[in-house]
């Protein structure tokens, strides 16, 4: 029998295997076929347990040992916090107290594999115009630091006043030859310093501000968390959960200061009778007319899980079609702004030449 001692260590959370999202995701989709096929839930496990290596089969062999000892799956993936959240826990424990866990299991799957998808959609959309950016940054330094160093002997035997621009150009070449393992090193510390700034819980109301109000990527933001909570309520709901911890464990979920504030305001409402409705037209910017029409019909209907279902499949919709478009807005304006740069760069370092040529 294991100590109080080793248990404790076994379930420490930064000591636990951890599995990936993705991986997460074929566990949950996998163990729902073996239980829709009609195994028990011990030979299931046992089957993928076969099939798996690293972190996974690390947590399979206790979730295995665990049914086999008479607890509840739920009781073997509360072992595992950094893995299976609050989210995923609940909704395996609804199922296994009203007998539906493969069809609690489906929804999870459904659940990760369309936080999966926005975020890939997201990340698909960013990496054309990052590419764009860093070659066209790698253009620029590369001029700055190999080639205006060895023509700055051409510029001083030109005996001519140079433009501003060629002289704040040669004087960024000259810095960044002589200190630039220190700017390297400098620029390195900022964004490592500006990185866990970020998550500083003082700055937070302010850069989640910023995130919010930005053009484009602002509305990318908060249609993003609509789709993730609206379909997490939907699910949890259909689930035969209680509005109030329905509540409770989506705020648990959010990232956004302002969305948690609007969630821990609407559980404080609603636990007080008033609508959810009644509560979220407050907060306009955060959920649009549209989320609140439907909101309240659901609530007039007895239908609300199936609303913000139908409302998370719509915001994933928008935030599909604005991923999509986000590349061809912004291409046309980092190759203009890369132009300007590299263009403005190479007339610096031009002019002075055309100067004396003309003046010949």
């Amino acid at each position: 029998m294991k100590s109080k001692a080793s248990l404790k260590i076994s379930t420490s959370y930064f000591g636990q295997p951890h599995l990936p999202h993705v991986e997460l995701l074929l566990f949950t989709k996998y163990l729902s076929v073996l239980l829709r096929s009609g195994l028990p839930i011990d030979e299931a496990l046992d089957i993928l347990l076969q099939q798996s290596k690293g972190p996974l089969q690390k947590i399979l062999t206790t979730l295995k040992s665990t049914v086999r000892m008479g607890k509840t799956l739920s009781d073997g993936l509360q072992e595992f916090p950094r893995t299976f959240s609050p989210v995923y826990l609940n909704l395996i424990r609804a199922g296994e107290s009203s007998g539906t866990l493969q069809g609690n299991l489906d929804q999870l799957s459904i659940q990760l594999q369309k936080e999966h998808d926005l975020s890939q959609k997201i990340r698909g959309a960013m990496m054309y115009p990052m590419i764009i950016l860093v070659v066209g940054l790698m253009i620029t330094i590369g001029i700055v630091v190999f080639v205006l160093p060895n023509i700055t002997g051409i510029f001083d035997s030109l005996h001519v006043e140079l433009p501003l621009s060629t002289r704040i150009v040669l004087w960024i070449s000259r810095v960044t030859q002589t200190h630039g393992i220190a700017i390297g090193f400098g620029l390195s510390a900022f964004c490592v310093a500006f990185f866990f700034l970020l998550k500083w819980e003082v700055v937070k109301p302010i850069s989640h501000w910023v995130f919010l109000r930005i053009p484009v990527f602002g509305k990318i933001n908060r249609q993003t968390n609509l789709a993730r909570v609206t379909r997490l309520m939907g699910i949890l709901l259909q689930s035969g959960l209680p509005i109030s911890e329905v509540l409770e464990i989506s705020r648990s979920v959010l990232r956004n200061v302002y969305y948690i504030r609007l969630f821990q305001a609407l559980k404080d409402g609603v636990g007080r009778g008033s609508t959810m409705t009644t509560v979220l037209e407050s907060s306009p910017f955060l959920v649009p007319p549209l989320a609140l029409r439907l909101i309240r019909v659901g609530e007039e209907t007895g239908t609300l899980g199936e609303m913000f279902l139908y409302l998370a499949g719509f915001y994933e919709q928008e935030v599909d079609d604005l991923t999509r478009n986000l590349s061809s807005l912004l291409e046309p304006a980092l190759i203009i702004f890369i132009g300007l740069m590299v263009g403005g760069l190479a007339l610096s370092i031009l002019s002075p030449i055309y100067k004396v040529v003309s003046s010949v």
